[in-house]
């Protein structure tokens, strides 16, 4: 519930975005709860496993409940996508790999709409709807073009982004590029495409002639509000979050609050690219790990982190408002948000992937 208004709680000023003269909103450190910072209370609800042979975990990294409770999980490279009753037991791998009609080839991002699952197929550019059960109803292939990234459905469109890279003869030398990240908004029945923003952002490339490939330096997360048709955006190191209005097609918002930034902390290997390819050092680790939707509130998982309290959340409200922020004392991470839910992905004592639900409790 909002107990104050915008204007009491920020200061706004006036700054240039990556393209045009944009307002932000500068929240305070604090935010307006008077409960911030608290440990938020968590009861684990089911443990998901593949110890009775069922099936196997590769890396499971998407988690999704529809209405009535039943749970779906992709799995990294493919090859599954589970399906678990309310309990928790394993009901159904509605994965199927190939290239015919409800096949998938490999990698694939899903959404859950009402009575409908839509998988999008990244290499075969197509979707394949199918009913809760998981039996196909239809599937359109679309040869437009590839696409990243499926955040899901907003009104009668889908919603993607595609990566454009800096090309050829365009990366002689290894350094910090710019890269593009256009959200495209594409109709249900393949006929019409709209490329709505396009955010930069900054990667370094290996030269070419170096063989080429990358070491990422800015972070890309985004995240779909499906009833109010807002898509939020991290795509810089310091904490910074975009709201693009689809119906629009413009960024109607950019927020973020007093952060104290976390140091980075170089591994070995990076140690070790960096020598070979003189890459800049990251002081910083990303203020943004994460972001996820719980309802009408956005959760943005930052880089602060402690070793009792355990990973910090804070919360904004659609207009901005930096309005709380707690901890989540978690053994894994963070992989789903939904209603009163938490989805977290960890491993047992035998380094054995164990996905587990927890209710939020208060």
């Amino acid at each position: 519930m909002r107990t104050k208004t915008i204007s009491s709680v920020v200061l706004l000023l006036l700054t240039f975005s990556f393209t045009s003269a944009q307002e932000i909103i500068e929240n305070p450190e604090k935010p307006l709860s008077k409960n911030a910072g608290r440990i938020l209370k968590l009861k684990e609800e089911i443990r998901i496993s593949d110890d009775n042979g069922d099936f196997f975990f590769r890396i499971p990294m998407d988690a999704g409940m529809n209405d009535e409770g039943y749970i779906f999980i992709s799995d990294y490279l493919g090859s599954n996508f589970l399906k678990f009753s309310p309990e928790g037991k394993f009901l159904k791998n509605l994965y199927k790999k190939g290239e015919g009609p409800g096949e998938i080839q490999n990698m694939f991002g899903f959404a859950i709409s009402q009575d409908k699952i839509f998988i999008y197929d990244f290499n075969k550019r197509k979707i394949i709807i199918t009913d809760q059960k998981g039996d196909l109803i239809s599937e359109n292939s679309y040869e437009i073009e590839t696409y990243n990234d499926f955040y899901g459905i907003y009104k009668n469109w889908f919603v993607f982004k595609k990566w454009i890279v800096p090309q050829g003869p365009d990366r002689k030398t290894s350094k910090l590029y710019q890269d593009k990240h256009t959200v495209v908004l594409l109709s249900k029945d393949g006929i019409t495409k709209r490329d709505s923003y396009t955010f930069p952002n900054e990667r370094f490339w290996i030269a070419i002639s170096q063989g080429g490939g990358f070491s990422i330096w800015d972070p890309f997360d985004a995240v779909l509000d499906e009833n109010l048709g807002y898509l939020y955006v991290s795509s810089s190191r310091e904490y910074l979050i975009r709201v693009l209005d689809l119906n629009k097609g413009i960024v109607v918002r950019n927020f973020r609050r007093k952060y104290k930034r976390v140091n980075y902390e170089m591994r070995q290997s990076e140690v070790e690219f960096m020598k070979k390819h003189n890459n800049p050092k990251k002081k910083y680790k990303e203020d943004i790990i994460n972001l996820f939707m719980n309802r009408n509130l956005l959760w943005a998982e930052t880089s602060t982190a402690d070793d009792d309290k355990g990973i910090m959340i804070d919360i904004f409200n659609p207009e901005g408002e930096f309005i709380d922020n707690f901890y989540l004392n978690l053994k894994g991470e963070l992989i789903s948000v939904q209603n009163d839910y938490i989805f977290v992905r960890e491993t047992d004592e035998d380094e054995n992937w164990v996905i587990k639900k927890y209710k939020i409790v208060g």
